[in-house]
């Protein structure tokens, strides 16, 4: 319905009315029944300042519809400049005689919203500084006013208020007729905060699927993830946000110190990935989350690697820099609550030099994901590594020098993929039968094509990932001692393992050929895989290692010493 209501100023009655004012827009209609053909001149101002002068002779299909003149009466004008942080008072009049429009004057309110036209007001402030001292006194604002937002949102987060509450609380959940009226019924979630280097990447090194299926389980215990690179990096992929894992990157946040700091005495665990981390962290993280269990994931112990690199390599400069970081190693030991490793055999390392250590041996999980295509439509074997880890490089460059030529020199036709991140230009030099593939989107691509993979590392330490990702795809593995080491292997996949180029030449000749043997090899390592490496198991482990209030499932004594079939 159009009214048909209108207002004199010392004229003829003006018809019309303001249907919109903003401070972006105005519009409506207006007639003079005096002239009904002639389009009305219309002024109008806001805050008694002319902002725009229109002819009301738009066409409106509702005003003609309603039988009012042509209905070519509307005018709608779009308004710039008026500022959303103060009040305004936005008139229609008819130039003629003043009169106001029905609807007006409209009083426009400041902003209450962080809305597109606050933001640029806002911006338009900050972009008008004259001087070098109203420059320093804007950024002294915004300063003050981005750490307290970013403490609410911390606080927030953390539930701080209500986890403090919850712990003057904590005796009377057990009874639920002792909460006093307004007091929860649960307690608020746990919150672990994970520290190491840099965002994971599954695709880059086996830490990084490590501490990913570290962060997964507790999240299936309970937990609510935050994750914090020493770098402040932006996860790019988007992988933490998938996962349900809060992350804190730039420009949100500093450093880890700041995360600490800010987020203080707001985690029940946090788990520090490497000796890196551990060494410069667990300090404050003691000081700013002093009701936090502290956990240390050694990823590998760096001594062990770096003493056995020094003796592959003749370089006793290295004995001097292994020792030292043993002893940094053993002191993160002794500091955290709690020391992860993946392999038995460091567990009994560290075990050796701090008896009453809590160590636990916790491999990651990994689904057994077998290729589908027929073992006849699949052909040689492949070399799967970061080659910024030296460990790789140099069992690369073996690969290269000896045993491929071994192996050819009885198979004459066999290929070898060498595949993985940041390969060194090195490497790649022409060598009958290798194929330089580097980094792959999946692992699958490599799996679907071999029938085998080798992993002939001379030095090292841990667990290696590259392997357990072979047997997970049902590929066999042909490795050194050094690469089996703390994998409690069965017997097919035992048979497999040899010291040097002749007899991994041979093993990779005899499963590559021999049907019967690389099917028995194939089941058991897909068997060993379901066995250890599933999530049920890993969870179990992380239950102990986050010494959370409820009994243990499926882990056994000795699994807890860690004498484990790993």
């Amino acid at each position: 319905m159009i009214p048909l209501r209108g207002a004199q100023a010392g004229g003829p009655t003006i018809r019309g009315l303001v249907d919109t004012a903003t401070r972006e827009r105005v519009a409506g209609w207006a007639q003079d029944p005096a002239a009904p053909d002639m389009p009305v001149s219309l002024l109008i101002t806001a805050d008694d300042t002319l902002l725009a002068r229109v002819l009301a002779d738009r066409p409106r299909a509702d005003l003609h519809h309603a039988g009012i003149g042509s209905g070519r009466h509307a005018f709608d004008v779009d308004l710039k400049g008026m500022s959303p942080l103060t009040r305004h008072v936005i008139a229609v009049r008819c130039e003629s005689n003043g009169a106001h429009l029905d609807g007006s004057p409209v009083i426009v309110q400041p902003a209450a919203r962080f809305d597109a036209a606050f933001q640029a007001e806002c911006a338009a402030l900050l972009n008008d500084i004259a001087t070098d001292a109203d420059l320093t006194e804007r950024l002294a604002f915004l300063a003050a006013q981005t750490e307290s937002l970013l403490a609410r949102r911390a606080a927030r987060r953390s539930q701080r208020s209500e986890r403090n509450a919850a712990r003057q609380i904590k005796w009377r959940w057990a009874k639920q007729d002792q909460l006093r009226p307004g007091e929860p019924a649960e307690p608020p979630p746990l919150r672990a905060l994970v520290i190491d280097e840099e965002v994971p990447a599954p695709r880059r090194d086996a830490g990084s699927n490590a501490i990913l299926s570290h962060m997964r389980s507790l999240q299936r215990l309970g937990f609510e993830v935050t994750f914090a690179a020493a770098s402040m990096a932006f996860d790019p992929t988007g992988l933490l946000d998938d996962e349900g894992i809060a992350s804190c990157h730039g420009p949100w946040h500093g450093s880890v110190e700041e995360v600490l700091r800010r987020e203080a005495d707001s985690f029940d665990l946090v788990y520090l990935h490497r000796v890196a981390i551990a060494t410069r962290y667990l300090g404050l993280v003691r000081f700013h989350q002093p009701k936090a269990r502290v956990i240390y994931s050694v990823a590998d112990l760096h001594h062990l690697r770096l003493s056995r690199q020094a003796q592959v390599e003749r370089r006793p400069e290295l004995v001097g820099l292994a020792r030292q970081l043993q002893s940094t190693e053993l002191r993160a030991a002794a500091a955290a609550d709690a020391v992860v490793t993946h392999s038995a055999i460091e567990a009994a390392t560290i075990r050796r030099h701090l008896p009453s250590a809590r160590v636990h041996v916790v491999p990651w999980s990994v689904p057994p994901q077998p290729t589908a295509v027929p073992v006849r439509d699949r052909h040689g074997m492949a070399f799967i590594g970061h080659y910024g880890h030296a460990p790789n490089r140099d069992a690369a460059r073996w690969l290269l020098d000896e045993i491929l030529p071994a192996v050819r020199a009885g198979m004459p036709g066999m290929r070898c993929l060498l595949v993985g991140s940041d390969m060194p230009d090195g490497l790649r030099r022409p060598v009958p039968g290798a194929e330089f593939v580097g980094q792959v989107e999946s692992l699958s691509e490599v799996f679907d094509q071999i029938r085998l993979t080798i992993a002939p590392m001379t030095y090292g330490a841990g667990i290696k990932g590259k392997v357990l990702a072979s047997l997970a795809a049902g590929i066999p593995c042909v490795c050194t001692p050094v690469a089996a080491e703390g994998l409690d292997l069965p017997q097919p996949l035992q048979s497999l393992i040899a010291l040097d180029a002749a007899g991994l030449a041979a093993s990779i000749q005899r499963v590559h050929d021999d049907e019967a043997c690389y099917l028995a090899c194939r089941e058991a390592g897909l068997a060993y895989v379901a066995d250890t490496l599933s999530e049920p198991r890993i969870d179990a482990l992380m239950r102990d290692v986050a010494a959370l209030p409820v009994a243990r499932q499926g882990i056994t004594e000795e699994e807890r010493n860690g004498v484990m079939r790993l």
